[in-house]
């Protein structure tokens, strides 16, 4: 008869395997024939059923009178060497524990060890700890979650297992989890301390603010703005004249900086009283100085410019008159005084036929005139000079005439009767010429001297003809005489008293200013001068003469010589200097026509650098407000304090909206998934700000994907699922793709997928560990140890822990994970879509398969969970669902305890990876065990929940 040797006696047959795959084998294969297996007692499990290619892998075949090569503790001579049970070890093998099958007591939760041949608890099974010795066995369930023995992780967990809550954090100062619950007494884990731009604190567990970012500070001590101000400090930070904060404490130029000093010009006027600075508008500014004013015409630096009287102030007006020979001339600024430079001043008036006193008049009173003029000799008397036209003429005397025979001396030549006057006449008869003599004078008489013979009549007296008649017929007469220019006419010679004279004739008479040529000399209105003369200007009687103006005639057309003080001529169509205005100098902002141009502060050149250049002001140039001075206009958004929020520097101090610090900062709606992004922008009324961000989304169903998808603030949160609301918000059993069976009584929901990270993606496999999720087309969670596996499936409960050994999201264990990969049937050899029995070495991602034929040889690589590239490649469990990837891609750990490796507990590893051959990748294949701090990239698991 043969025996069965259970390999659980054969500590020899454990295989820790780094990554590595382990096919089965023989260790003890006797060539035997007949034999029959019996019950070994300790693996008669699943394992009993092992096909030959798994039978040497777990029993020891030994014929009926066989023996063995060592011996085993039954009381017989395995061994055959006639010693029975030598070289068992009753001292520290707990199954035989001070004798042969005397095995050490099952302790809760604890593995037994033998010691000096007496049992005692050597280790406590996974997750549980002995911290009571008082209670048998080791009573407290905790899955460590930090390897330092410290518990600084605040999750109301005992991550260190010492049975002690986040002892480790600081709840009075730690300002990420400050203070304590009023009701419970715990930690208050998550409790940030945050405040807007500034770091958190945490005193005497209460949030305080704590120190401001760069660039910001807190003034209004609030801790709900945090440190609201933002502003860049001078360097070094000390308050100056300039509109800008350079302190930091939020007020500009506080306490005056600059101020109270001495300050103003030395010169001139300005000197007279010292003046002392203030800051006004982010200027320094001189106040109590004399202000430089306009130079004025006074020996006074009044302008403060180191000169006095520069550039003739007051001068350059006209002065003088240009009457008659006078010419205007212009005032100049000399010694304090204005004196009139340039003009022709009136003089005495002489006989020049000019007005040379300039009063209008030519030639009055007779200048020059007045002596005695003209001959005295012999019948002349004496005249008086007098000035006409422009001449002294003599007149009123007895002048010269024709010598007579009067024994006087009528030419006043002094000689009488000179030159036989009145002789020549016939004599000796009354009728005609034929007087036997002629006529002479001798001593003032008429002598006739001679005859004379009857001649033809001429006009001399004498009867020519004698025929009585003395020239009749007019002899020599009848030609036309006399002037006929200008006014004058022509006569008729007429032969009177026997001398031809002018009869009928208009002869010169003294020149007027009529237009007409009154002395006939072939010039009219001479000793007139129509082009220059006020009174007759262009014409005769022409008077110039505008109101408030002193006339003058150039060029025979009146002329607004200049204008009386006070006055100016703007306006051509009027007649006159009709402008009341006396002239300043340059035009200068004042509110006054200091020009007297008819406008008032015209043509200025704004001062520079006068307006403030910053915000709204930004292009304000400096206008002239009249009698105000120079003044800036800003436009109607400016604000002497900023109170508006419109994104613009209304108070012109470089900052924007600075009253209201949030503009800009990130702001959202809703949270999660819901939530929309936006930032704080100003509102429609101005006072006040608020985010543009749109209306927070809709929530939808919690699901296992690192996103708050019930925007409930929460992510991934696990737990029961309220019915009132339309969405899944926490996730449960029915958030996670599952298959469902009943086994051995207990209904098992198995992970449809291999466990991937919440963030897992087709490319990526994330790196979010907070708990398991099952999606298809994932890259699975490798890399992975037991304690990790076991404490992200345990996360799915609702508390977030295993709290149960037997409920709940665990590991699946290796029996149910093998059940899952059989089928309802049981008998899949296999997780393969059909024919599950059978070799389909590609079906699934294994060792077989080329994951790039593009490159030499065979490629291995992972594949993503339930990848489309092996369709086949899962259990069909029909209505239920599909089980993936059990058949390779990933091991998978498993809950299933294998013992321990240096003093390290051992767990099954199940299922195969894309770097086992097919046969490493049944569903019963279960060589594969690792301690539990082995990780790998063919390493992932897959949770159940029980």
């Amino acid at each position: 008869m043969s025996r069965f040797v259970s390999s659980a006696q054969l500590l020899a047959l454990v295989v820790v395997l780094s990554s590595c795959t382990v096919e089965p084998y023989c260790l003890v294969c006797p060539d035997v024939d007949g034999g029959e297996p019996v019950d070994g007692g300790t693996d008669a499990g699943s394992d009993a059923r092992v096909t030959p290619r798994d039978a040497s892998a777990d029993v020891i075949v030994v014929p009926d009178g066989g023996c063995l090569e060592f011996e085993l503790c039954n009381e017989r001579d395995d061994d055959c060497d006639e010693l029975v049970d030598e070289g068992i070890d009753t001292q520290s093998n707990p199954d035989h524990c001070g004798g042969c099958d005397m095995p050490c007591p099952v302790y809760p939760h604890a593995f037994a060890v033998c010691e000096a041949g007496e049992c005692s608890i050597g280790a406590c099974d996974v997750g549980y700890l002995d911290l009571d010795p008082a209670q048998p066995g080791c009573e407290y369930f905790c899955i460590p979650r930090v390897t330092d023995g410290t518990d600084e992780i605040c999750d109301f967990e005992d991550d260190d297992c010492d049975g002690r809550v986040d002892e480790d954090i600081d709840f009075d100062n730690d300002p990420e989890n400050c203070g304590h619950d009023a009701e419970t007494g715990l930690g208050r884990c998550g409790n940030f301390c945050r405040s807007p731009r500034a770091a958190g604190s945490c005193t005497a567990g209460a949030c305080m603010l704590g120190a401001c970012e760069p660039g910001y500070y807190d003034i209004d001590s609030s801790a709900t703005n945090g440190c609201e101000y933002q502003c860049t400090p001078a360097t070094p930070p000390v308050e100056i004249c300039n509109l800008v904060d350079d302190d930091c404490d939020g007020v500009v130029d506080d306490g005056e900086p600059g101020a109270g000093v001495e300050c103003g010009s030395d010169l001139g006027a300005c000197g007279a009283v010292d003046g002392v600075t203030i800051c006004r508008a982010g200027e320094i500014v001189c106040m109590g100085e004399p202000a430089p004013t306009a130079e004025t015409c006074n020996t006074v630096d009044d302008d403060c410019d180191g000169n006095v009287d520069e550039h003739n102030p007051q001068g350059g007006r006209v002065c003088g008159m240009s009457t008659g020979a006078c010419e205007v001339g212009y005032q100049q600024c000399v010694s304090g005084a204005l004196v009139c430079m340039g003009q022709v001043e009136p003089t005495t008036e002489s006989c020049n036929n000019l007005d040379d006193d300039c009063d209008g008049r030519v030639d009055e009173m007779n200048p020059e005139g007045g002596a005695a003029c003209g001959p005295t000799t012999g019948a002349c008397e004496a005249g008086v000079v007098t000035c006409t036209r422009g001449a002294l003429v003599c007149t009123g005397g007895v002048g010269p005439s024709p010598e007579l025979c009067n024994n006087a001396d009528d030419d006043c030549d002094g000689t009488v009767d000179d030159g036989d006057p009145q002789g020549g006449q016939l004599c000796g008869s009354d009728v005609g010429r034929c007087a036997p003599g002629v006529q002479h004078c001798r001593s003032g008489a008429l002598v006739c001297e001679g005859a004379i013979t009857s001649t033809a009549e001429t006009c001399d007296g004498v009867d020519q003809d004698c025929d009585s008649n003395v020239d009749e017929g007019n002899p020599g007469g009848g030609a036309t005489c006399g002037e006929t220019a200008g006014a004058c006419e022509a006569g008729t010679m007429q032969c009177r008293g026997g001398t031809l004279t002018c009869e009928g004739a208009l002869g010169p008479t003294v020149e007027r200013c009529n237009g007409i040529n009154d002395d006939c000399d072939a010039m009219t209105d001479e000793g007139f001068s129509l082009m220059t003369d006020i009174n007759n200007c262009g014409m005769c009687n022409r008077v110039c003469s505008f109101p408030n103006a002193i006339p003058r005639c150039t060029a025979g057309s009146c002329a607004i010589a200049t204008c009386r003080p006070g006055f100016v001529d703007l306006d051509p169509a009027q007649p006159g200097c009709e402008y009341a205005c006396s002239y300043a100098g340059n035009e200068a902002c004042n509110g006054r026509d200091d020009d007297c141009d008819g406008r008032t502060d015209e043509g200025l050149t704004p001062p520079s650098a006068f307006c403030n250049p910053n915000g709204v002001c930004n292009g304000t140039a400096a206008t002239c407000g009249g009698t105000r001075g120079w003044e800036c206009v800003y436009p109607a958004t400016y604000q002497q304090t900023e109170q508006r929020c419109d994104s613009l520097d209304n108070d012109c101090d470089g900052s924007i909206d600075e009253a209201f610090p949030l503009v800009g900062d990130q702001c959202s709606n809703g949270s999660g998934t819901c939530r929309r992004v936006g930032t704080y922008v100003c509102a429609s009324s101005g006072t006040a700000v608020q985010c543009n961000a749109a209306a927070a989304g809709t929530p939808g169903d919690e699901a296992c994907n690192g996103a708050d998808d019930d925007c409930d603030g929460e992510v991934d949160e696990t737990g029961v699922n309220d019915p009132g609301t339309p969405w899944r918000d926490a996730i449960d059993a029915s958030a996670i793709p599952t298959v469902t069976y009943t086994s051995g009584g207990r209904t098992i929901r198995v992970m449809r997928y291999e466990a991937s990270r919440p963030d897992a993606t087709t490319t990526s496999a994330g790196s979010l560990s907070t708990l398991a999720c099952s999606a298809p087309n994932v890259r699975p969670w490798t890399s992975v140890t037991w304690q990790e596996a076991e404490a992200a499936c345990c996360a799915l409960n609702a508390s977030g822990t295993c709290t149960s050994a037997t409920s709940g999201w665990h590991l699946c264990g290796a029996e149910d994970w093998e059940t899952a990969c059989e089928g309802p049937t049981g008998s899949c050899d296999w997780s393969y879509a059909a024919t599950c029995s059978a070799s389909q070495p590609v079906a699934c991602n294994g060792m077989e398969y080329d994951s790039d034929s593009s490159l030499a040889g065979d490629q291995d690589a992972l594949a993503t969970t339930g990848s489309p590239t092996f369709s086949s490649c899962y259990t069909d469990w029909a209505a239920a669902g599909r089980v993936y990837d059990m058949s390779g891609n990933v091991r998978e750990w498993t809950s299933t305890s294998a013992g321990t490796s240096g003093g390290v507990p051992l767990y099954q590893v199940r299922g195969g990876s894309y770097q086992s051959i097919e046969e490493g990748r049944t569903c019963d294949f279960d060589f594969t065990v690792a301690q539990r701090t082995f990780r790998a990239p063919t390493t992932g698991f897959r949770c159940c929940m029980y």
